[in-house]
């Protein structure tokens, strides 16, 4: 069974930046979807609570320069 986070990341530059973060989350191990909204900044992840957590979201997004809050 999935569970469904959201999180705001207010400093995306550009599309390619939210593109970066959303192939970054894509990979994280037990990650079912990713959508990132440049243009809001939403960033929304179906995960398996068994297997990953938000914490680990979070962290995947700061590797890539940005501020994640949750939503």
């Amino acid at each position: 069974m999935s569970e469904t986070t959201q999180f705001r990341v207010v400093d995306f530059d550009c599309p390619t930046c939210a593109s970066n973060v959303e192939r970054t989350l894509a990979r994280a191990e037990g990650v079912e979807d990713v959508e990132v909204y440049y243009t809001t900044g939403r960033v929304e992840i179906a995960y398996d609570p068994g297997v990953t957590d938000p914490d680990a979201f979070a962290s995947a997004i700061e590797s890539q320069g940005y501020t994640p809050r949750l939503a």
